[in-house]
């Protein structure tokens, strides 16, 4: 006897070698079901079976393999088939005549093939199938070993089935990524494209480049006509025919434009637009640029090679950005072009405009200047005229080549931002240069418009060292919010500071000292920056921001406690790294206060600062002396607006110099 128990093992033992050659060697799942079925009918030494997967979307039964016995490929499982078996996971299921909830095809499927044993297939809560085993050969009786060797197997092949479902969920998400990768960096192609091209071109180029993207057939642009309701052709791709009246009032063209969305049309449709264009295989898009409509971009046929077929989802999707390019761009054009035009038409008004205007005859030699450019590069218009645009310019290397690069193709060429060296370093200007055309269309030199954006580019530039980019674009453009000259207003102040800098920086030479701080304060204002905080001043190694000043918002004192945190959470992150060099940690205490301040333009004559003051500030100070390193305090001002959206511990109240009482004190729980 107990040699055949120890056959017995044996056989088992090899069973298992050869069912981990099948889970390592099989690359699909299919694969897998079929090695693992085998393996254990074999082992077993049954005849018959099945491994069925589960799908939680669809609530059917699916077929991965079976041996023996009639079965649909896909079929519903029987009600409640995961709260039946949930208590069996991990255990196995004797097939008898009390199982009632076992019911429909799987019922069926169990009487046809004898099935005596199911094994549920689940990994933690999740049921990814069944493994069913008929009766064993000469109506052998199932062993405990035999049982114990299906649940071994079954526990084996439920964690392939798992990994094998989170490859395939990875697989599907990169495809996915890769195709959101081709469809951006075609949008991407196709918008430089078309943005460099203003003239009549521009319509052609946006519907041969959106023909072929989609591998349509043919294609159409309309166009709205402000004067009828009656739609115009613009231009079309391969599509000879003479065009009905369509007017914009068809409901297809009233339900786009109400959703904002365009629509794909297919032979099952019956829309008046597929009679008039003797067309059933539609896409249509809208043209629209910042709610105004332009028109209407249409594709048919979209042509694969097994034929044409229906446009899909992503096919829209791809051309509602298409359209959305070409509106910009077309808008573009037009606005290019009214310039333009103005321009060549209305040269008495150019001397009471602020736009250097210089014209360059065909030669590249100037001819004429208003006294806005005179003033713009600083000469006299003695110096200018008759002078080539290559003397002119010679300091500005990078405008030569666009005055050359438009003299030369016979485009616009357009640059903003641009240092502009002929005057000094510090001077910025947006320049703009077109061909001239006469009457005849023919070419008759160049027009240079020139902007000086000087003190615009200083005030960003000065503004960008205290705040966030978007602050100052909102304080540039609503100055009316704006009020430097000293107000009393709420603001939250947030004031950090390096414990025992002076201590460790007696150890540094000064190089790593600045290097330090630069390291540090490089990091925590790019925070900072991010949740558009004001940096008020840099005092050693201590940072004073603020949040409401010189604007102000609902959820400031969030974003100064959501600034703390994360600074806290960056400078560990930097420690890991200076530990790994060696070098002593930056430990960092930080303290929150809310309240009115003084802010405004404070200083001398000669140099001011804007800042806030007040008591609100004082306190916030002594907040962050009192921190020790890691932590952020709060004053009871900042705790009773947060208390709902962070988590803070209230901590014995403490004394504060210039305060008669003790004050309240809450630390912030910032761990990760």
């Amino acid at each position: 006897m107990e040699e055949n128990g120890n056959g017995q093992l044996d056989y088992y033992l090899s069973s298992l070698d050869e069912l981990g050659e099948i889970l390592i060697d099989a690359d699909k799942t299919d694969q897998v079901g079929v090695g693992v079925l085998r393996l254990t009918l074999g082992t077993i030494m049954a005849s018959k079976g099945a491994i069925f997967l589960y799908n939680s979307k669809t609530d059917n039964l699916k077929v991965l393999v079976s041996k023996g016995g009639d079965i649909k490929s896909v079929f519903k499982p029987p009600k409640n088939i995961k709260t039946q078996l949930i208590n069996y996971r991990h255990k196995h299921l004797i097939i008898n005549n009390e199982k009632n909830w076992i019911s429909g095809e799987l019922k069926k499927y169990i009487k046809n093939a004898s099935i005596k044993v199911i094994l549920p297939l689940i990994h933690k809560d999740q049921l990814l199938g069944i493994l069913c085993i008929g009766r064993k050969f000469m109506s052998e009786s199932y062993s405990n070993s035999d049982f114990k060797i299906l649940e071994i197997i079954s526990n084996h092949l439920t964690k392939a089935l798992y990994n094998y479902e989170l490859i395939d969920m990875v697989e599907r998400k990169k495809n996915e990524l890769n195709m959101k990768l081709l469809e951006l960096e075609t949008l991407f192609d196709i918008s430089v494209a078309i943005s460099s091209v203003l003239d009549d071109d521009l319509g052609n180029e946006i519907l041969w480049r959106s023909v072929g993207i989609l591998n349509a057939s043919k294609g159409i642009i309309f166009l709205k006509n402000d004067s009828s309701p009656i739609l115009q052709p613009h231009v079309n791709f391969n599509w000879e025919m003479d065009f009905p009246l369509i007017s914009q009032n068809l409901a297809i063209f009233k339900n786009i434009i109400e959703n904002r969305k365009g629509k794909i049309l297919t032979i099952k449709d019956n829309f008046p637009i597929q009679k008039k264009l003797n067309e059933k295989n539609l896409i249509i898009t809208p043209i629209l640029a910042k709610n105004k409509l332009i028109g209407f971009m249409i594709l048919a046929n979209k042509e694969t090679r097994s034929g044409t077929e229906p446009f899909n989802s992503l096919d829209l999707d791809l051309l509602s950005s298409l359209s959305n390019q070409a509106a910009v761009a077309m808008e573009n054009a037009k606005l290019f072009k009214d310039i333009t035009k103005e321009k060549q038409f209305n040269e008495s008004i150019l001397g009471s405009i602020a736009t250097g205007v210089i014209t360059l005859d065909k030669l590249g030699e100037v001819d004429s200047i208003n006294s806005a450019g005179l003033k713009i590069i600083e000469m006299q218009k003695e110096e200018v005229i008759g002078n080539h645009y290559h003397y002119l310019f010679e300091k500005d290397e990078e405008i030569i080549s666009l005055i050359s690069s438009s003299e030369n193709e016979g485009i616009i060429n357009s640059e903003i931002n641009l240092p502009f060296y002929t005057v000094s370093k510090e001077t910025v200007i947006n320049i703009s240069i077109a061909p001239r055309v006469g009457p005849k269309k023919n070419a008759e030199g160049l027009v240079i418009a020139i902007e000086d954006i000087s003190d615009v580019s200083k005030v960003k530039n000065t503004f960008k060292r205290y705040v966030s980019k978007q602050v100052v674009d909102e304080i540039l453009d609503n100055q009316s919010n704006l009020n430097l000259g000293g107000e009393e207003r709420e603001a939250t102040v947030l004031f950090t500071d390096i414990r025992g800098f002076t201590s460790m920086s007696e150890k540094m030479d000064p190089k790593t000292v600045v290097s330090t701080l630069n390291e540090y304060f490089s990091e925590m204002i790019d925070i900072v920056f991010k949740y558009n905080g004001t940096l008020d001043k840099i005092i050693g190694d201590e940072l004073m921001i603020v949040y409401g000043a010189p604007l102000s918002s609902e959820d400031d004192t969030t974003r100064a406690l959501k600034t703390a945190i994360e600074m806290q959470a960056c400078i560990k992150k930097m420690n890991v790294k200076r530990k790994k060099k060696k070098e002593a940690e930056i430990l960092v205490g930080a303290g929150i206060n809310r309240g009115n301040v003084v802010s405004g333009n404070i200083g001398s004559r000669e140099m001011m600062d804007y800042t806030v003051i007040g008591d609100t500030v004082n306190l916030g100070s002594r907040l962050c002396s009192v921190a020790n390193p890691g932590e952020i305090l709060v004053s009871n001002s900042v705790f009773e607006v947060s208390k709902c959206d962070f988590a803070f511990k209230k901590l014995n109240p403490i004394n504060v110099k210039g305060k008669k009482n003790k004050v309240n004190v809450y630390l912030v729980n910032n761990d990760d």
